[in-house]
């Protein structure tokens, strides 16, 4: 199973702000056991977005030169639900940042309706302090596509 809970990072303010999308499909495994006859979107899928969009634009902000490693989740709410075939925005604003941490506020959204709210703080962390040096280039990739670029792009 791959645990990546955002499709796209559709905006960036650089030491601001950014917002990703998800676009929630029945296919995901989770609504086999989330609810039989009711899926609903795991809260703690609304969380990890939040968190994976928040540590993009702590990476992006950094220069690419740290990865966000969450150490705390405060005041989660969770305010509505999110099905199959909705699209979950996820929008994150810097509180405060410095060399080895940061704090975010995060909000989830289903159209113009608030669905979760919380806060987030990170550790700052060289990259090669979390991942293997093999695994560097794929988890690069991965933040390229989500900021929707992709090799060979350029020249269609």
């Amino acid at each position: 199973m791959r645990h990546f809970w955002v499709d796209r990072i559709v905006d960036v303010e650089l030491g601001v702000r950014a917002v990703g999308i998800k676009a929630v499909a029945l296919s995901e495994d989770m609504f086999t056991d989330h609810f039989p006859g009711n899926p609903v979107y795991p809260g703690v899928y609304l969380v990890e977005g939040v968190a994976q969009t928040a540590g993009h634009l702590l990476h992006e902000t950094a220069n690419r030169g740290k990865v966000a490693l969450l150490v705390s989740i405060d005041r989660a709410r969770f305010l509505g639900f999110a099905r199959p075939g909705d699209r979950i925005r996820f929008e994150v604003v810097i509180e405060s940042l410095n060399d080895d941490a940061s704090r975010v506020k995060g909000e989830v959204f289903l159209g113009e309706r608030k669905i979760a709210a919380l806060r987030l703080t990170f550790r700052l962390l060289a990259p090669e302090r979390l991942i293997a040096t093999p695994y560097l280039p794929f988890w690069e990739a991965t933040y390229t596509q989500w900021r929707g670029e992709f090799p060979g792009e350029e020249e269609r």
